[in-house]
């Protein structure tokens, strides 16, 4: 399997990334949160699902919205390509695997079809049916996971670490632990719970009883006795209890009956002094007293409403009837509804009186903003059609587009007048500037000869190099100078450099020389002091053959010193005149005496070029001013000219609009003379004259209109006000003015309300006294049958008159009292007792009074308190007496106690004898395991020693997985045995790397698996370092490895170490 390319699309904290891998070793750098862990947390994700929420860091869900998920591209084994993509939100897909988790995972078969897979078989097929914890443990780890050496001891793993020779020896350890097992509980050295301790105290007990069972006989026979006679008083005392029992519960039963039993006697002879009831009805009083208390409520109303029918009668008198409002009521309450409809009316015919006169104003104001001349008949005759309209429109158009020329043009007249005299005012100040630049140059530098610019700086060019040829020529000869001339104060034949380096080479020679006779190594203190000698005397011969050169080349520079020096006079010359320049031109031998003193003294031609230096810099700042000046001065020119071009062109524009403008103005006249319009209107205000025109003759159209609305409203209100006239004259029989009767209508409407609601209260009382007679002669009715119910009440009773019903009721109503009491304290006295009882009860109550009664409650009580503490004392006495006879029972059985004695004896032999053959049994297994665990390794310990002692550079020889209880041991060369635990943390963590890079390779299923390692060798030193890149550049020509770091020497010796290793830089 080989990863090709992740396509991360929102993952932790990294979001639309790809990553193509193409080497066997790719390495992953970047700064901490650059995202290499969310890369590893990724592929784990993409190849075997998402993480619960609970490890959120490995679940790598975005802190926002967005997609959770990506795609994940690589070849399997046979190099057939996979594509998975796996969502948790924001897709759509058509397998689910995992709550809310969207995952499709394509395949391409090999006639080029692409196929959808599910989980298993990406597992079966890709993977090798590695399952997730065993590639999270093996082949994509972080430093974390690499120190948990737990993970190693996992089930699935355990079939790889112990297969083959150890998986055998499975067994052998069981059996070893069950040996083990069993001895610990046969026997353990101070145990108390093991089966040997306990038949040893077992067998110390048996002995003491059988030395103490000869002297329990006598006592048992005196318990025996003992026994027995407490048992004969136990009898004799319960029978007293019984006895005493029965006593005094019947006395405390009388005791405390004894008030309910005299209310009882006191009851039963009031019953037998009652009258006879016997014919007297059930509930006869309750019912006698609810006929008079029906009867008097009917009374009382009677007598309400009695009381009522004359109030209403009364008030019926008072409400006489009136003929007018009987005839003209109808018609008053018609013209009433109409009132509100009369009064509308009225407040339009004011408004629309009112809106008559304001657009009347508003016409004649129309008129004279139109013009004061005009009238209505004009108005009216003025036709508007659309042809003056785009008339009007047209020449306003014209007019519009000469204002909007013009006023461009002034405009472009005024930016050119004044551009025109700005270019002129540049180009003023341009000429001013370039004379004035001009005369202080020609001040300024008028000891330059050469009149033409190109010719003065091609002298001082010449002169330049000649001086650098010069210079370098004086070098060369003062390096040439024998070193003795320069030495002589100090009596030295060599330069300084070189006396150092031949007093160094002997000092190192006397030092190499001590140092190998101390280490005794003659022989190379001898070559080693020859080659010192030879490089000395090599020095020696270089600083002589040095110093003869340049006495040679000395020589030859300084004839060459001397044509130079008159060539830079020639420039020199050539190029200012100055007193220097006089002086050489006299004559050839002064100038042949200036060269020498020249060449003695070059300081003065340094100070001479230095001068002409600072000269000829200030030339070229000068001309390179007067050149910009010269272009700024015909730029300003070319500009003027332009300028001026360019307002005389904008002035023949002005002038053609002109032109133009007198041809509309002659139009527009011609236009409002044919009308008979004024000629002072224009074409913008004609359309405002079209405007009013047509608001004028709208005004005289709505005047019409609201004309004949007023005529009507107008008769209407004279109709309405001529029946309320009507109506007032038939109440008053007087004539009334037809808008006096219009107000006078309120009063009238307000008497026939009025008599409206004296008629309803009319018929109201009507309607009321009849119900009152009705009610009346009801209750006459129900009162003749109360009095009905009453006589056969007291005649069904056999009672002479109603008094002596009320005595008979009395009677048996105390009777029925009296019965309830007695059965009440019948049943509180003698429930629960039989007619024996009762009848003892009954006796002693009539015999004795409560003192005496009290007395012997208490005597009884205090007799049977005594036998319960007695028989309690003896009872606990006798169970003593029990429990100590079965004692001297068991202790004296001789017999028994020794034959449990010789049981336990034997059964102590058998003990030893099994213990014995289990510790001879494990003695056997453990020399076993010892020779199994030195001579036979499985070949996962052997695939990972071999990685560890590459890791560690030989300095463990391999791994050791101790039996017993699974723990790893470090083996040196000298075969000493270190447990992991002791080891230091680097050396742990690649011990732990090698087990499993030999897990890895020894799981045939998952050839060519890729390797993650996420930071590993944070804590290996430089030199294990490089180990592990070449155990990891080994596993690469099998496997795809990629490596995680944010250590910037780990990629670097990751490339130095693996040159076809890729980079991948994450920011």
């Amino acid at each position: 399997m080989r990863l090709e390319r992740i396509n991360i699309e929102g993952f932790g904290a990294i979001r639309d990334k790809t990553f193509s891998i193409h080497a066997p070793v790719t390495v992953l750098y970047g700064p901490n949160e650059a995202g290499k862990s969310t890369v590893l947390y990724f592929i784990r994700a993409m190849l075997y699902g998402f993480p619960g929420k609970g490890t959120p860091a490995e679940r790598g869900e975005p802190a926002g919205e967005g997609v959770h998920g990506g795609e994940l591209r690589f070849l399997d084994k046979e190099g057939i390509p996979w594509v998975i993509r796996r969502y948790n939100r924001s897709r759509e897909g058509n397998t689910v695997f995992g709550k809310g988790e969207r995952v499709h995972i394509h395949r391409q078969t090999d006639n080029g079809m692409v196929i959808e897979l599910g989980q298993k078989e990406l597992e079966q097929l890709a993977l090798g049916g590695i399952s997730k914890d065993m590639f999270r443990q093996l082949f994509a780890i972080s430093l974390s996971e690499l120190q948990e050496i737990r993970n190693l001891q996992s089930a699935e793993m355990s079939s790889y670490l112990f297969h083959a020779g150890i998986g055998g020896g499975a067994y052998i350890l069981e059996a070893e632990r069950k040996l083990l097992q069993e001895m610990d509980k046969l026997y353990k050295p101070r145990g108390k719970v093991q089966e040997t301790a306990k038949l040893l105290q077992s067998i110390e007990h048996m002995r003491s009883r059988v030395m103490e069972s000869q002297t329990f006989v006598a006592r048992f026979n005196e318990v025996t006795t003992s026994i027995l006679e407490i048992q004969e008083r136990l009898n004799l005392l319960e029978q007293e209890y019984d006895r005493d029992a029965k006593d005094a519960s019947l006395l405390r039963k009388a005791l405390d009956i004894r008030p309910a039993w005299l209310e009882w006697r006191e009851a039963r002879l009031a019953l037998n002094d009652l009258m006879s009831s016997e014919h007297f009805p059930p509930d006869g009083i309750t019912r006698y007293e609810k006929l008079q208390d029906e009867e008097r409520h009917l009374i009382t109303q009677s007598m309400r409403i009695d009381q009522a029918i004359e109030d209403a009668v009364d008030k019926l008198g008072a409400l006489p009837l009136n003929t007018f409002m009987e005839e003209y009521g109808e018609r008053i309450e018609g013209l009433w509804a109409k009132r509100s409809l009369h009064e509308a009316g009225n407040r339009e015919l004011a408004e629309l009186t009112a809106e008559y006169k304001a657009q009347d104003i508003r016409l004649e104001q129309l008129l004279r903003d139109i013009d004061p001349a005009w009238t209505r008949e004009k108005l009216l005759s003025l036709p508007i059609s659309a042809s003056d309209r785009e008339e009007v429109r047209r020449l306003g158009a014209a007019f519009a587009g000469y204002d909007r020329r013009m006023e461009g043009l002034f405009i472009e007249q005024r930016a050119a007048q004044r551009a025109a005299a700005a270019a002129e005012s540049v180009l003023r100040e341009a000429r001013r500037l370039l004379r004035e630049e001009v005369a202080r140059g020609q001040e300024a530098f008028a000891m330059i000869k050469p009149k033409a610019p190109h010719e003065t700086a091609a002298l001082w060019s010449q002169l330049q190099l000649e001086i650098e040829h010069w210079r370098e020529r004086r070098l060369t000869r003062a390096s040439s100078e024998p070193v003795s001339s320069r030495l002589t104060k100090k009596d030295s034949l060599l330069p300084r450099i070189h006396v150092r380096l031949l007093v160094g080479m002997a000092v190192m020679t006397l030092l190499l020389a001590g140092v190998m006779l101390w280490t005794s190594t003659p022989a190379a203190a001898g070559i080693s002091s020859i080659v010192m000698l030879l490089g000395m005397g090599y020095v020696f011969w270089n600083g002589r053959h040095g110093r003869e050169a340049q006495r040679s080349a000395s020589a030859d520079s300084q004839a060459l010193d001397e044509g130079g020096i008159e060539r830079v006079d020639q420039l020199y010359t050539r190029l200012v005149s100055s007193p220097y320049a006089a002086a050489a031109s006299e004559n050839t031998d002064g100038r042949r005496h200036q060269t020498a003193a020249l060449t003695r003294d070059p300081v003065r031609v340094e100070v001479q070029m230095r001068e002409l230096r600072a000269v000829m810099e200030g030339w070229q700042a000068w001309r390179q001013r007067l050149d910009r000046m010269t272009s700024d001065c015909a730029a300003a020119e070319e500009k003027a000219a332009l300028q001026a071009a360019e307002l005389k062109t904008v002035q023949s524009t002005v002038e053609q609009e002109e032109r133009r403008y007198l041809e509309l103005e002659r139009q527009w006249e011609a236009w409002l003379k044919s009308r008979s319009l004024p000629q002072s209107l224009s074409p913008d205000v004609m359309f405002d004259v079209f405007i009013k025109v047509e608001q004028g003759q709208e005004f005289i159209r709505q005047q019409k209109s609201l004309g004949m609305r007023m005529d009507v409203l107008l008769r209407e209100a004279e109709e309405y006000a001529s029946q309320c006239s009507e109506i007032v004259a038939a109440e008053s029989n007087e004539h009334i003015d037809s808008r006096n009767s219009v107000a006078e209508l309120d009063h009238v409407h307000s008497r026939w309300k009025a008599y409206q609601e004296e008629s309803r209260q009319r018929k109201v009382l009507a309607d009321r006294i009849q119900e009152l007679q009705n009610e009346a002669a009801a209750f006459a009715r129900e009162r003749e049958d109360v009095q009905q119910r009453k006589a056969s009440l007291v005649e069904l009773s056999q009672s002479a008159d109603e008094e002596s019903f009320l005595r008979m009721g009395a009677a048996a109503k105390r009777r029925e009292e009296l019965v309830q009491a007695i059965r009440h304290h019948e049943i509180s006295m003698f429930s629960g007792w039989d007619d024996a009882g009762r009848l003892q009860l009954e006796q002693l109550l009539e015999l004795t009074d409560a003192a005496g009664l009290e007395a012997q409650c208490l005597e009884k009580e205090a007799s049977v308190s005594a036998a319960v503490r007695l028989r309690d004392e003896l009872q606990e006495r006798r169970g003593r007496l029990l429990q100590e006879r079965e004692s001297l029972e068991s202790a004296g059985n001789q017999d028994s106690a020794l034959q449990q004695l010789e049981e336990q004896r034997s059964a102590l032999r058998e003990v030893v004898a099994q213990y014995a053959v289990r510790s001879m049994a494990s003695e056997f297994i453990k020399r076993t395991r010892r020779i199994y665990e030195e001579e036979k390794q499985p070949q996962v310990l052997l695939l990972a020693s071999r990685y560890f002692s590459l890791l560690t550079g030989g300095e463990y020889s391999r791994i050791v997985m101790r039996m017993g209880d699974q723990s790893l041991l470090a083996e040196r060369p000298s075969g000493q045995l270190v447990e992991s635990s002791r080891l230091s943390r680097g050396t742990a963590e690649q011990l732990y790397l090698s087990m499993r890079l030999g897990l890895i390779q020894a799981m045939p299923h998952a050839n060519g698996m890729p390797l993650l390692l996420d930071d590993l060798f944070v804590n290996f030193d430089g030199k294990r370092t490089g180990h592990a890149f070449r155990v990891i550049s080994e596993m690469s020509q099998t496997r795809q490895i990629i490596l995680m770091t944010c250590h910037q020497h780990v990629a670097e010796q990751v490339e130095a170490a693996i040159p076809g290793a890729q980079i991948i830089t994450m920011q």
